[in-house]
């Protein structure tokens, strides 16, 4: 059958028409599987659970373009919803009370990309100033935070790279009471945490101690933490001084004239401090050898 110029015309276009229904339907029942995987991811992780043991009951459900989040605790109910447009799954009018949701929905897209519960969004709450560099055209997510407002737009075909918490270490400035110690020659400690590095600085009379926790294991960071540390209590020279006897760390215990250095110390109470889940280091100086060699 020989078919004439009108005809041709007619069935090339219902067959690009067939290609782009076929495309859409394709792409709009992937992205309905995504979004109900997501809630699936949501309403199984730990802090759900964990939620739920305290009358916090959350639970999240999907429509084919939104994601719904809804939550009760006594008699107060809240819902918040989340619209894909394509690929981008967004609420630009959140409250600062919906922070918490927000990483609940970063959470469970965070697992959709192959990362483990809970590892996507608290790496963004640990390092929210960083994030906030993130653009969606380039990392695929766009968050903003702030006093007033909330605002989430994530792309769901892109992974969300992590920010690597290994390079963050103590610096001097986040050491503002140890700085006003040494000046005053005073004693006190000043404790807390910095990326992924938990710490606890003591200046004693005698001997001084700076412990330095890292999670899961220590680091370059955790290294470079100590001689922030020691540069600031003691001097550059001192610090240097530590680098020739230890540039690196050492297995159990050990003694080099005032600097005595334990890996692998256990902290008291330590799942109940600074220091939970992180494998830590102790130096011990003893002050009265860290002069005489002034």
């Amino acid at each position: 059958m020989i078919l004439n110029k009108s005809c041709k015309i007619v069935l090339k276009s219902l067959i690009i028409l067939l290609f782009l229904v076929i495309t859409i339907c394709v792409t709009g029942c992937s992205n309905s599987n995504k979004l109900s995987e997501i809630a699936k991811n949501i309403n199984n992780c730990e802090s759900v659970k964990n939620y739920k043991e305290y009358g916090y009951d959350i639970k999240a459900s999907t429509t084919k373009d939104t994601l719904i989040i809804t939550s009760k605790m006594d008699d107060k109910n809240s819902k918040v919803e989340f619209k894909l447009n394509g690929n981008i799954l967004s609420n630009e009018n959140l409250s600062t009370d919906d922070l918490m949701t927000t990483l609940l929905v970063i959470n469970g897209i965070g697992q959709t990309y192959g990362y483990k519960d809970g590892e996507l969004s608290q790496n963004i709450n640990t390092f929210s100033d960083e994030y906030k560099n993130y653009t969606l055209d380039n990392e695929g997510l766009e968050l903003v935070m702030n006093d007033d407002n909330v605002s989430l737009k994530i792309d769901l075909s892109k992974k969300v790279p992590l920010i690597d918490m290994n390079k963050f270490y103590l610096k001097t400035d986040d050491l503002d009471m140890i700085s006003e110690l040494v000046k005053d020659k005073e004693t006190g400690n000043q404790n807390g945490k910095t990326g992924n590095i938990a710490y606890d600085i003591f200046i004693g009379d005698e001997k001084s101690t700076i412990q330095i926790g890292q999670y899961e294991k220590l680091s370059d960071s955790a290294y470079k933490s100590i001689l922030t540390a020691l540069e600031l209590m003691y001097g550059k020279d001192t610090a240097k001084h530590f680098q020739e006897l230890y540039p690196n760390f050492v297995d159990g215990k050990k003694t080099a004239q005032a600097f005595t250095i334990e890996k692998d110390y256990k902290p008291e109470d330590q799942d109940n401090s600074v220091f939970k889940d992180t494998e830590v280091v102790l130096v011990t100086i003893n002050n009265k050898i860290v002069k005489n060699r002034s």
